[in-house]
């Protein structure tokens, strides 16, 4: 294995496009936690220096993937990933093993680079799209619940915005306690626009 014309390349590929997506796409959105962008690109370094130096000895790629599935679940099995993490960290797993199987391939260096780069701009594309037409989450514990009632939206919808501090634009109601008389929320805000200064 020629380290210069075969690792280093394709690392220096995957790093740049994780710095892309992780640095420019995923840490950049308000709704993100900036502790998990240190843990998207480690994976993504991790999992292609693995596939890489596996590749000249007698396992298939299946076990190098394997193995990583096995300290994934080792670490994450015990708390509970947002749906979006849970994408960002599926895809900091398998963007560096395609990166890796170029020289194993008849794809071209150049052909990566340009499945990188459309890649890279899909993901943050999308996702600020998504963040612009739903706004950020944030999950709450809301203790009214007579507001819960559909007839209620309008008057929970201002409430919601008066103690947080930020324009809520909708919610989603994920499980009523009936016992404690409170609800769990998932509520959305509206990123273009801020809530008028209180009258004094």
């Amino acid at each position: 294995m020629n380290l210069l014309t075969e690792v280093l390349p394709g690392f220096a590929l995957t790093l740049a496009t994780g710095i892309m997506v992780f640095g420019l796409g995923y840490t950049a959105s308000r709704r993100s936690r900036p502790e998990y962008f240190f843990t998207f690109l480690t994976f993504s370094v991790m999992a292609y220096l693995i596939t890489s130096l596996l590749r000249d000895v007698q396992l298939t790629l299946g076990f190098s993937f394997g193995l990583l599935a096995v300290f994934t679940i080792l670490r994450f099995r015990s708390i509970n990933i947002p749906v979006r993490e849970m994408t960002y960290l599926y895809l900091s797993i398998m963007l560096p093993f395609a990166n890796a199987l170029f020289v194993a391939t008849r794809v071209s260096f150049e052909d990566v680079l340009i499945i990188n780069v459309a890649l890279a701009l899909f993901v943050i594309i999308v996702d600020r799209i998504l963040l612009t037409y739903f706004g950020s989450s944030q999950t709450v514990h809301y203790e009214k619940i007579d507001l819960i009632q559909a007839n209620n939206e309008r008057a929970l919808l201002d409430d919601l915005s008066q103690r947080t501090g930020r324009r809520v634009k909708r919610y989603i109601v994920e499980e009523i306690d009936f016992l404690r008389d409170t609800a769990l929320l998932t509520v959305y805000f509206d990123e273009g626009s801020a809530l008028p200064p209180p009258k004094p």
